[in-house]
């Protein structure tokens, strides 16, 4: 079995539908550069193609905790904030909902292990030390995602903390391994609690899968 191939793609629309262009995406989906691109939460005040030059910084609450209500690709090719619509859930202020596709990793082959998705501190992926992946403590990452594969993720969704490697800190996007060329998805949210600290860190999402 030859290496699969990920393509991580993103809805930059207000259509909550499957991506039906596989690695290259369709009117929905584009697709994300790895290298050059990478995902942003802000405020409410950054809009839809709105030059990166500028971006609504998030005030961290005064109680409580309060999701981050926008999500954005910095798209480097054309140096503007692309909105992911469907991303995060309806609760704590969140702007999201019951969306299933607003993420998508498209692999164009079977695997030996069902593909998870993990956060972690660098590129290294050894360590989990950011606050806001919990200053090594999964369970309080503010980081959460749930898998909608095959589901919707419901009203409210809480999300898994993504913080490292283990069972419940990352996050299985699919019931079992692949036989073939599938699209798989999800939802985020940033919950920011009133303890933390101002922050501007770049944390790396990764996909881990096994084949033979």
């Amino acid at each position: 079995m030859s290496a699969p191939t990920v393509t991580i793609l993103y809805n930059n629309s207000q259509n909550n539908l499957a991506n039906t262009g596989g690695a290259s995406g369709d009117s929905n989906w584009e697709v994300l550069d790895c290298v050059n691109d990478s995902i942003s939460f802000q405020g409410a005040e950054t809009e839809d193609e709105d030059p990166t030059t500028s971006k609504s910084v998030f005030v961290i609450p005064d109680s409580g905790s309060q999701e981050v209500p926008r999500q954005f690709v910095n798209d480097y090719s054309e140096g503007t904030w692309n909105r992911i619509f469907l991303g995060g859930s309806d609760a704590d202020e969140g702007v999201g909902g019951n969306y299933r596709y607003a993420y998508c990793a498209y692999i164009n082959g079977a695997t030996s292990s069902v593909p998870i998705l993990q956060a972690w501190d660098d590129e290294d992926c050894d360590s989990y030390d950011l606050e806001v992946l919990g200053s090594g403590t999964p369970a309080d990452s503010m980081l959460k995602a749930v898998v909608t594969t095959n589901d919707a993720p419901g009203a409210e969704w809480a999300g898994t903390p993504l913080a490292g490697s283990g069972g419940s800190n990352s996050l299985e996007l699919d019931t079992d391994a692949l036989s073939e060329a599938k699209n798989l998805y999800w939802n985020m949210r940033l919950l920011v609690p009133y303890t933390a600290n101002s922050f501007t860190v770049n944390p790396i999402l990764c996909i881990y899968l096994t084949y033979s």
